[in-house]
């Protein structure tokens, strides 16, 4: 039997104000609710984690992603969330 990681009620709670609070709807993207999957425009991504998210093109194939290079989680979900993908990858 495969084991998950399920987010504490707690979290769940922040996450879920976090988003709310910020017209976000959001929809679970694993079996045990730890990812979570939303859409934004850019510059509300930019507000929300502090970030500068710019298209970057890979020379060799032109492919262009948006990405940044640094992000920041606001201080009262540290600890909650782990990671926002994608942005530095």
């Amino acid at each position: 039997m495969e084991e998950f990681v399920k987010p504490t009620s707690d979290t769940v709670s922040k996450v879920n104000t976090f988003f709310s609070e910020n017209n976000i709807s959001t929809q679970t993207a694993s079996p045990a609710g730890d990812w979570l999957s939303f859409s934004v425009p850019v510059s509300q991504a930019n507000e929300l984690f502090g970030a500068n998210f710019t298209v970057f093109t890979q020379t060799q194939t032109g492919q262009q992603l948006v990405r940044t290079l640094s992000y920041s989680i606001p201080s009262d979900l540290q600890g909650h969330i782990n990671l926002v993908h994608p942005t530095t990858a």
